[in-house]
């Protein structure tokens, strides 16, 4: 099925010129070329179906043709994101999201090219692989009404809006997709890839019902922040948090793994997980501007892992509430400078100050009234976890080697003081 040519990634950017889609349950970083370099699936912490970014084959991209200036944006108090590029013959646009409302199993990602000035030409770019580049792009078929189709190991996927794209041959496993894509000015094209982790994919979708339902949800979920210093960046974190939080509560430190905090320091800096310590600082930050969702989605996850866990809580989780899973390699080149480590070892730590910073966010919470009883007995817990743990040596906040680290002692001195003023009889 293969036209015979030979298509390639695009090479790393700055990490500082991605922009981030995210529904909650994964993510999606996008660079200056219109390229998807980056996205786990079904969720946060699974194995990546995109990941060009450490060195991969498998990419999504949409690229004008030529020479080219790149920009961008985010729709206020949202993840809906617009590359624009000014081409020598005009301007053109990419709209695109993860359509909302998420499912845990099933991702949406919309791509909307609009030619706001003069014609454009583009090439866009198919090339999925599921499990790190391990499985690509199997029984690829072109359906009735010009969808394509393919197995992506165990997931499916689906296309709408490319029935004229061509197979290439792919630089990894499996074939690729290229559609020739010219719209005349003021034209537009919507491009639906549907991800499905339970085998079904065949879903004929409305690309404008998917921008109306995604548009609602983030109006619905972010608030207007007017009572702020500066609204628009206040709704914009909001809209991150909101973006970073799955439907269990627990909100991801960040959606990428591999990216180094400098040139080959040699960990895994996977941060596709829920550090306690984090969720709650987020929790606390939003407290400060009202009772919103996001306070409740943090209580509710900090308070479930007390309530399980109790003194042998653990810095961090999957959004399942499972373990971090173990430190391994999955055979990348990797980011320049990083590396294809996988997973991370704060899995094995002792960290104490996430006690008290969990009772910091339920005394943020009781202010404002939203501590049920199941937060109150998730209190007691963390409570009688720093009495019974409060002299031991543990990795502290920077993760170090174990020693009585005056930071946590003193943030679980402020959490316990914070809690006991909104106890009951106080």
């Amino acid at each position: 099925m293969s036209d015979g040519a030979d298509a390639h990634p695009s090479p790393p950017h700055v990490l500082r010129e991605y922009a981030l889609l995210a529904d909650g349950e994964r993510g999606v970083l996008v660079g200056p070329r219109g390229d998807f370099a980056w996205m786990c699936f079904p969720r946060w912490h699974d194995a990546a179906a995109f990941c060009s970014l450490l060195g991969g084959a498998s990419e999504y991209s949409v690229t004008p043709r030529g020479r080219f200036t790149w920009g961008g944006w985010y729709e206020d108090g949202s993840l809906i994101w617009r590359s624009r590029w000014a081409t020598e013959g005009g301007i053109v646009e990419c709209r695109e999201a993860l359509a909302l409302p998420a499912a845990e199993r099933r991702a949406v990602l919309l791509r909307r090219v609009i030619a706001l000035e003069g014609d454009a030409e583009l090439e866009v770019f198919l090339h999925a692989g599921a499990g790190f580049d391990r499985h690509g792009m199997a029984v690829l078929s072109r359906r009735d009404g010009g969808a394509w189709s393919a197995h992506l190991g165990e997931h499916r996927m689906r296309w709408l809006g490319a029935g004229a794209a061509r197979p290439v041959g792919a630089s990894g496993r499996g074939e690729a997709l290229k559609l020739d894509l010219a719209l005349a000015a003021g034209d537009h094209r919507d491009l639906v890839l549907i991800l499905d982790a339970e085998g079904d994919a065949d879903l004929e979708l409305s690309p404008d019902e998917l921008w109306r339902s995604t548009e609602q949800s983030w109006a619905e979920r972010v608030p207007d922040c007017e009572q702020t210093l500066a609204p628009r960046d206040a709704r914009h974190a909001c809209a991150v948090i909101a973006g970073l939080t799955a439907q269990s509560g627990g909100m991801v430190a960040a959606a990428t793994a591999g990216l180094p905090e400098r040139a080959e320091a040699g960990r895994s800096y996977d941060y596709r997980y829920v550090w306690i310590r984090d969720q709650a600082y987020a929790g606390q930050a939003v407290a400060a501007l009202g009772p919103h969702r996001s306070l409740d989605e943090a209580v509710r996850f900090v308070a479930e892992r007390l309530l399980a866990d109790g003194p042998k809580l653990m810095p961090a989780y999957t959004v399942d509430g499972e373990p971090v899973p173990k430190e391994r390699r999955v055979g990348l080149p990797g980011y320049p400078g990083g590396s294809d480590l996988i997973g991370n070892r704060v899995r094995g730590q002792f960290q104490l100050d996430p006690f008290g910073e969990a009772l910091l966010l339920f005394a943020a919470a009781a202010g404002h009234d939203r501590l049920d009883a199941d937060a109150w007995r998730a209190a007691e817990a963390a409570a009688e976890a720093i009495a019974a743990r409060r002299r031991e040596p543990d990795a502290g906040i920077w993760e170090v080697e174990p020693a009585l680290w005056t930071h946590g002692r003193l943030i679980c001195a402020a959490g316990l003081r914070a809690i006991a003023a909104h106890a009951p009889g106080a």
